[in-house]
């Protein structure tokens, strides 16, 4: 027999369709929805970072020695150092808080005079006896040592003189030595290194207490 051969059809040509440029106004949306999102992502980010260094700035971290609250010892130890019978010893220093733990006389004039001169938290540990003072020099920052002769603070830099209470009495200072205050509590005795007073005003003399012997500087 013939065989009936089965032609296949051929695919229609597939339509070609004109290349177009895409609408600029769309591409345009997008890069503006891009960029928005990437600036609100960054101020989120820098806020974010900013925002925790605040807290880490602002949150209370505990401090010890020099520039916090320190304890120089307890009320016993403290007056048996102040009080000693020998004149150069009378000076008691007390390295951690980088000053020296003066008694201030409790007679009623001396009190009186203070009460005119000082205030607040200074005035406070001197009617309980005691005046902090700042090693420093408040002239350009020397460490003030003892004169176990005159009985006075005697700065071998430039010559500043103070009494035993700080309070100047010669030389180029501006003022009497710096101090902190000075708190007696539960038996132990406290000083606020983080606290600075400025030393009183040139020609304060409050406890009357003269050179005592020859100067050291």
């Amino acid at each position: 027999g013939v065989g009936v051969g089965v032609g296949l059809a051929e695919p229609a040509p597939a339509e070609i369709v004109p290349w177009a440029p895409p609408d600029p106004h769309t591409v345009g949306v997008t890069r503006r929805q891009f960029l928005n999102r990437s600036t609100v992502t960054l101020m989120t980010m820098g806020l974010s970072v900013f925002g925790a260094a605040n807290i880490a700035f602002l949150w209370p971290r505990p401090q010890r020695g020099f520039g916090a609250r320190v304890k120089i010892g307890s009320l016993a130890a403290v007056e048996d150092a102040v009080s000693s019978t020998t004149p150069a010893v009378n000076f008691s220093y007390f390295s951690e808080a980088q000053c020296y733990l003066q008694p201030y006389p409790l007679d009623a004039a001396s009190q009186s005079a203070a009460e005119g001169v000082y205030g607040g938290a200074i005035l406070d540990g001197i009617k309980q006896g005691y005046v902090a003072l700042w090693q420093k020099c408040p002239h350009l920052g020397c460490k003030v040592p003892v004169c176990g002769s005159s009985q006075w603070f005697e700065c071998p830099c430039h010559g500043s003189q103070y009494n035993r209470v700080g309070e100047k009495k010669a030389g180029p200072a501006p003022r009497g030595m710096d101090r902190f205050p000075v708190a007696v509590e539960n038996g132990n005795v406290f000083v606020d290194t983080g606290k600075v007073s400025q030393g009183p005003a040139i020609g304060t003399d409050t406890t009357g207490q003269g050179l005592e012997g020859p100067h050291c500087a």
